[in-house]
């Protein structure tokens, strides 16, 4: 069964907007800040496009309650090519090292600073060291 283009475009459209509401309601948190930005910065594409490699070149992962339908998903940058549903991003822990290592300049810092990027109805999370984060 084929699915119809215009449904297909609806449920993106929803997927979408769950993302963007899951970010607003994250923004909330008093240790958060939301920066939208219309261009992405050319680091935070970079990360994006690996993982996007990872998946097209058939390394991909996904946890088992992705399906064919649109949804929201989360990615992260430490783990290039898995995606998982919200209630599974515990399959993407980093480990000690990479816990403490800026997904920007792969330093290894004290604090990480997180960070969630929307891509449509992608949730793409990263982690910055201090610096990063103030040039962000």
């Amino acid at each position: 069964m084929t699915t119809h283009p215009t449904a297909l475009a609806d449920q993106l459209a929803a997927a979408s907007a769950d993302a963007h509401s899951r970010v607003l309601r994250a923004s909330q948190l008093p240790q958060l800040r939301l920066t939208a930005t219309p261009d992405t910065p050319p680091w935070l594409a970079e990360l994006f496009q690996r993982h996007a490699l990872a998946l097209l070149s058939g390394q991909g992962r996904v946890c088992p309650h992705v399906g064919p339908a649109p949804r929201v998903v989360c990615a992260f940058a430490w783990t290039p090519g898995l995606l998982t549903c919200p209630a599974c991003r515990h399959l993407a822990a980093p480990d000690a090292v990479e816990d403490g290592t800026c997904d920007r300049c792969r330093r290894h810092c004290r604090r990480v600073w997180a960070g969630i990027a929307q891509i449509g109805p992608i949730l793409f999370g990263y982690g910055l060291c201090d610096t990063c984060h103030a040039t962000a």
